[in-house]
């Protein structure tokens, strides 16, 4: 018999159905990974998320789960208009069956199911060098290699200020933590620690700070900084930043459904820090 004959994909619909596949998904994570999936992590993303039921689809084979797409529902805003939103995360599939095109199935199975849903919306994510080839030619997504994340010196705030002002200005689609349950959801992620208050959230890292959120580019220049802030920008020949210190790529990839205008985004690092 032909193995892909007793693969069976499944669609997850809701949390109590997730639940039940709890252990068949971690024991892939650890596979995957190297590492154990943190329970009360992935109960927080996918059954205490704000923003609905979630999107998953799995592969079963002799009741081994051996193939995982995911995505965790996060919608976006703009002043006035929402965009159905939907980070894609911990796609996995086991070594032995990654010869049976499970990564594209399981995918493309989730954003039927995002597709049906007729208004617009967006998948996004963060891939690493291994995957960002696989998710532009297999499932269509758009990749941007401009996002870094820069360490900005104290000196340098009023620059990034200037920079942040114009973006936020332009009335892009991000979080909103403005909304209670968003905020609450997005700042009570197990084993850290931040809060967002005045359209700001700062989480400390060490003896500096990660900009996770901002609404408002002047809340920055109220305060004093000692130390170094991390954030992340999209840095392309027509920003010039002097002595700006580039920690490191942020790769950011996408693709759309029922619509083809190209959203305006801002990308915070509220939209990433998940796993």
């Amino acid at each position: 018999m032909n193995i892909n004959d007793e693969i069976e994909l499944i669609n997850i619909s809701n949390k109590e159905q997730l639940l039940k596949h709890y252990q068949g998904i971690s024991d892939l994570f650890a596979e995957s990974f190297g590492k154990p999936l943190d329970k009360a992590l992935w109960h927080w993303a996918y059954i205490d998320n704000p923003f609905g039921e979630p999107l998953v689809a799995i592969a079963l084979y002799q009741g081994r789960v051996v193939g995982h797409y995911a995505v965790v529902p996060m919608d976006l805003e703009n002043g006035s208009d929402k965009i159905s939103g939907f980070l894609s995360m911990t796609t996995m599939v086991a070594v032995d069956f990654r010869m049976h095109k499970l990564f594209q199935r399981l995918a493309e199975m989730v954003y039927s199911r995002i597709n049906n849903l007729r208004g617009a919306a967006i998948v996004f994510g963060f891939p690493n060098d291994n995957s960002a080839p696989g998710f532009v030619k297999r499932l269509g997504w758009t990749i941007s290699e401009d996002y870094k994340v820069i360490s900005v010196k104290p000196k340098q705030i009023k620059e990034v200020v200037s920079l942040l002002k114009s973006k936020l200005a332009s009335d892009p689609y991000t979080l909103n933590l403005d909304l209670p349950s968003v905020r609450e959801w997005r700042t009570t992620k197990p084993k850290q620690s931040w809060s967002y208050k005045n359209a700001l959230g700062l989480k400390p890292i060490g003896d500096q700070f990660d900009l996770m959120h901002i609404a408002d580019a002047e809340q920055l220049v109220s305060i004093e900084f000692s130390s170094a802030i991390n954030m992340i920008l999209p840095i392309t020949g027509d920003v010039e930043m002097d002595d700006v210190e580039i920690s490191f790529p942020y790769r950011f990839g996408y693709r759309l459904f029922n619509t083809v205008k190209e959203p305006n985004l801002f990308v915070q690092m509220s939209m990433s820090d998940i796993f």
